[in-house]
């Protein structure tokens, strides 16, 4: 691969990824997100096998389909960016830079020339998926990227199962069918995530249907449920409920589910509540301007959206 190289200082640039370096890169990650989750009061836990498998799949996939760059300080990586296009829509699917790297001026021309890529890919609206790490906030703030909703993460064993309204069934979910869903509620139809989606290990999607006719979909792995698209605000019920209802399913033993919800989806958060759901942490959605319906969807997570 032609290596491109942009000169910031004298000892620091940042380049193009190699697909052969991507077990260094998600290293650096799992290394600066730990450090930020301890900075934080949160215990990251132990990185699994399984963990570290699932990262690099995704972190291949953004290579493949995105943009994504790294700061190289003194030959040695110390920071990685990285970004999708779809249709328009930027979303920073990952900011990082090493503990021992920080405060050296390299995450702001590291993120810049992210930001410069997608424009140049033709990005109209930019968003991110933060923390509450407040040195990360403020960096996005200053891009213009402002507070658009909170995410509201929830998970706990079931214990009411969400009544399905009649009507409601589920089938198998054509690529087709998600694409077109995601081109009314998500602004973009974004074909290569449902594919990537569709070939995750463990990884299922369903189509939720309302008198034979399309609802809305979800994916879910195991009891981790999203993402979760619905067409019109009455279809939350069916949708979420069957949603909730096949995740506690798939853990016979203690019917645990997780989810993510957007603070403009009302009507999932009442779902989530209802079903015996806890609070167990939030994060912010930050964006230059509005896009898609959220309240009509519930995020897969951070990398993708």
């Amino acid at each position: 691969m032609a290596e491109k190289a942009v000169s910031i200082l004298n000892n620091i640039r940042i380049r193009e990824v190699d697909q052969a370096e991507l077990a260094d890169v998600v290293d650096l990650y799992l290394t600066a997100r730990n450090d930020m989750l301890a900075r934080n009061g949160a215990n990251p836990g132990p990185v699994t096998a399984d963990d570290r498998a699932g990262n690099e799949a995704g972190y291949r996939h953004i290579l493949q389909t995105g943009i994504m760059r790294v700061a190289e300080v003194d030959g040695r990586l110390s920071g990685v960016s990285l970004a999708i296009v779809r249709d328009g829509n930027w979303f920073l699917s990952g900011f990082w830079v090493h503990p021992a790297m920080q405060g050296r001026g390299i995450g702001g021309p590291l993120l810049r020339e992210v930001w410069n890529q997608g424009a140049a890919r033709g990005a109209r609206t930019y968003s991110v998926w933060a923390s509450s790490d407040k040195t990360a906030l403020g960096t996005y703030m200053k891009l213009g990227m402002l507070p658009g909703y909170q995410l509201m993460k929830f998970g706990g064993a079931v214990a009411n199962k969400p009544r399905i309204p009649v009507g409601y069934g589920l089938d198998d979910l054509p690529l087709s069918t998600a694409v077109a869903i995601d081109e009314r509620v998500r602004g973009t139809g974004r074909e290569m995530d449902h594919l990537w989606w569709q070939m995750q290990p463990g990884m299922s999607g369903s189509l939720v249907t309302y008198d034979d006719r399309p609802a809305g979909y979800f994916y879910r792995r195991g009891g981790a449920i999203g993402p979760v698209a619905w067409l019109d605000p009455a279809d939350a019920d069916g949708v979420l409920g069957l949603a909730i209802r096949a995740g506690a399913a798939s853990d016979p033993v203690g019917s645990e589910v997780s989810l993510t919800c957007p603070g403009a989806a009302s009507a999932a958060i009442r779902i989530a509540l209802g079903a015996g759901l806890k609070l167990t942490g939030f994060s912010h959605f930050l964006m230059t301007a509005p896009c898609g319906m959220p309240d009509r969807y519930l995020p897969s997570g951070p990398l993708l959206y």
